[in-house]
């Protein structure tokens, strides 16, 4: 069977769900083999209600202890229903609970472990990956030998059409005890309830050359008007203007969206690693020389201060005419 572990993510379902269950499509077809879906949690029966037709079956492992991630709490729980079950593929979503889980559920399981596949398809009956290297500078392609824990990077697959049924939904019973978990989630606090910037399909990412925490607003002004998220480099980070979880780079995110603005980004390698997917980059940059107009399909050179307020009100301006 080819098996798509969904995650949750608040009280939604995360949307690279529907991704990692087109790659299991793109698996299970070739291969003849049942295309399941499992979620774990409490008051999943909502949540499942969307991909009742993506998947054959959808197995729900209900339990307060597992509404928060815990790597040793999933792996227990994981290992128990997979030990007596086929597994021809475990189709993983690349996000920070995936790359955590992955590696500690091929050991546990004893599979192979993949990750950051961008490309799955299946030839003379196996199973081949792709992921790309340094970067983005080269693409590895894997032959799969026997069974695997495959990690895939956000927005590399498309959501699949649905089936002509409704698929099968399971509930599976399992007893945890707080004693079962090596840690325990005591609080979850959020600033703001944000998405995932590898989901977002507009990034505006900032860099030090946006000189402070305050010279993101426009940043941000940009964003929501173009529908996306913002985004920082990792000397914006360490500096404190912005949180970890918004770093894009080889020691934060790997990112895909449809499009990526860099502004006041020099484009050192380590940033370049994390968006080089990007399908269209633009580069707003004072410096003509800076490196990351290498990588934009178009450079701006200017002060971003200056630049971006012009954007907004010519989007303002189209907006308007367009009414």
């Amino acid at each position: 069977m080819i098996w798509v572990l969904g995650e949750k993510r608040g009280d939604a379902l995360a949307p690279v769900t529907c991704e990692a269950l087109g790659a299991g499509r793109l698996l299970s077809g070739p291969l003849k083999r049942e295309l399941n879906l499992l979620l774990l949690g409490e008051g999943m029966d909502d949540l499942s209600e969307g991909v009742f037709k993506k998947a054959d079956r959808i197995y729900l492992i209900e339990h307060k202890l597992l509404d928060s991630y815990t790597g040793y709490g999933y792996k227990k729980v994981l290992e128990e229903f997979f030990k007596e079950r086929d597994t021809s593929a475990l189709i993983i979503l690349g996000t920070s609970l995936g790359r955590d889980l992955a590696p500690l559920l091929a050991v546990s399981l004893g599979l192979s472990c993949v990750t950051n596949i961008t490309g799955v398809e299946v030839i003379n009956d196996t199973v081949h990956v792709k992921r790309p290297l340094y970067g983005g500078k080269i693409v590895e392609t894997l032959a799969l030998e026997g069974s695997a824990v495959i990690s895939i990077m956000p927005r590399s697959f498309k959501e699949p059409e649905d089936l002509e049924k409704q698929g099968e939904l399971i509930r599976i019973g399992t007893r945890l005890t707080e004693d079962d978990f090596r840690v325990r989630s005591i609080e979850v606090l959020r600033e703001i309830e944000r998405r995932e910037i590898t989901e977002a399909e507009v990034l505006v990412a900032g860099g030090r050359g946006v000189g402070g925490p305050e010279g993101f607003h426009v940043l941000e002004e940009l964003a929501s008007a173009l529908g996306g998220l913002t985004a920082a480099s990792r000397g914006a980070v360490d500096a404190g203007w912005r949180p970890p979880a918004s770093q894009v780079g080889q020691t934060g995110k790997v990112v895909a969206p449809k499009l990526y603005i860099a502004c006041g980004i020099s484009g050192a390698p380590q940033h370049i690693a994390g968006m080089r997917t990007s399908q269209y980059v633009i580069a707003i940059n004072k410096d003509p020389n800076a490196p990351i107009f290498r990588e934009a399909d178009l450079g701006i050179t200017g002060d971003l201060f200056e630049v971006i307020p012009e954007l907004l009100r010519e989007m303002k301006r189209i907006r308007e005419a367009d009414e």
